[in-house]
């Protein structure tokens, strides 16, 4: 057992609000504990221009060297293998320099370049998987298999990820429900380690929040003072369940007139209001808006609850939501579909929330009369949320498994 010198490779952007929430706290508590951290991330050129200094900061701080190559999305299939390319011969360069012990690999793309760096070296490889990657891109129709090439890329990818199980030295994933589903069906060296998406519970801390930030946000957004008020947090897109997410509050104002909507997205919102008028909503009580990560408490804040609807097929079974651990450190209930992770297991064991049985008008009207008469304090919400994820948490798992490999 000792501490490591570990290469981190990433696709997802350290300045992109995922990589300050859901990478750089890992990796700065690792480096606090001893480990020597190296990173290599992939950036998209905005988010890059608009917080570089502030992630080059945190990381000089940790003594954690950066390295990064840029994200371009100009071109289908194309533009991602440049971006493939680039991160590769980058990472070359980097393992060449140095004598690394590990190699902690993000998903899919960046585990296949973090093989072909350990098969000729005794570096350690950790196959951090965050999701079925191909079966995420076909079930969120990005992919469609009747396209001949997004068939190949599909095929090309489920046998490089059957080969990264088998040879990777530790596999991490987001769920029980995934490790279970590897550990069935496929060759392993039986090395796991579980590690929900975390957050630093200090950030989303209710105690932090203003009362009067929280009532000039209500009044900016034209949000009555005492409506009670559910938010959605985070991305949009064909893995996002909108149209039921309506549905289900079409149900619930019929129950609570006073009361709104709230999207807290920097996603394409163009498709809420029509999707309003397709199901007869009046879209006055849906508000839209958006923030920077450091703002996110407050704006989740302006809730009583929280509901996120995400697709359920093969890929769900990985899907650990950043928003869940965040809304419930905060103290607020969420509305959530069964079958999704761990989620709603977490959320049934916990108290913490309402799982929506089914897409139907009886199961909207049920579900939102739970959420009326949910009472369960704050403080027990945010209680069950520091049992499970706290950032310290899946640090220290980390850690573990770094010394032990």
């Amino acid at each position: 057992m000792s501490l490591k010198k570990s290469l981190f490779i990433s696709y997802d952007g350290l300045t992109d609000p995922l990589g300050q929430s859901q990478i750089l706290p890992y990796y700065v508590g690792l480096s606090k504990l001893g480990h020597q951290i190296t990173i290599l991330s992939c950036e998209k050129v905005a988010n890059f221009e608009k917080n570089r200094d502030l992630v080059q900061a945190k990381c000089l701080a940790a003594n954690i060297q950066w390295h990064y190559t840029f994200y371009k999305a100009n071109i289908p299939v194309i533009s991602p293998s440049l971006n493939t390319y680039r991160l590769k011969k980058k990472a070359q360069m980097i393992f060449r320099s140095a004598n690394f012990d590990l190699v902690h690999c993000r998903s899919i793309i960046p585990a296949n370049i973090g093989y072909n760096l350990c098969k000729n070296s005794a570096a350690k490889l950790i196959f951090d998987i965050r999701g079925f990657w191909a079966d995420e891109r076909v079930d969120g129709k990005i992919w469609s298999l009747s396209n001949p090439i997004y068939r190949f890329l599909y095929h090309h990818f489920k046998r490089k990820e059957k080969i990264l199980f088998a040879k990777a030295d530790a596999i991490v994933t987001l769920t029980e429900n995934a490790k279970e589903y590897i550990k069935t069906f496929f060759e392993t060296k039986n090395n796991f380690l579980v590690v929900p998406c975390c957050v630093d519970i200090n950030h989303f801390d209710p105690n932090t929040i203003e009362n009067e930030k929280v009532k000039q946000l209500k009044n900016e957004l034209n949000i009555p003072e005492n409506n009670f008020v559910i938010t959605y947090l985070g991305s949009l897109g064909a893995r996002y369940m909108l149209r039921e997410m309506l549905e289900f509050y079409k149900e619930f104002k019929t129950l609570k007139q006073d009361s709104n909507l709230l999207f807290i997205s920097k996603s394409d919102t163009s498709d809420i209001h029509g999707i309003c008028q397709e199901i007869d909503l009046d879209s006055k009580s849906i508000v839209i808006t958006s923030c920077e990560y450091n703002e996110i408490p407050s704006y989740i804040s302006i809730g009583n609850a929280s509901i996120f609807f995400i697709v359920t097929s093969f890929s769900g079974k990985a899907v650990s939501p950043t928003k869940q651990a965040e809304v419930m450190s905060l103290g607020l209930p969420i509305v959530a579909n069964s079958g999704l992770g761990d989620t709603d297991s977490i959320l049934k064991s916990t108290q913490c929330g309402i799982v929506l049985t089914d897409f139907n008008k009886e199961s909207y009207r049920e579900s939102a009369k739970q959420l009326l008469e949910f009472n369960k304090p704050k403080k027990e919400i945010r209680a069950a949320a520091l049992e499970l994820f706290t950032s310290e948490m899946g640090i220290n798992r980390y850690h573990e498994l770094y010394k032990n490999l």
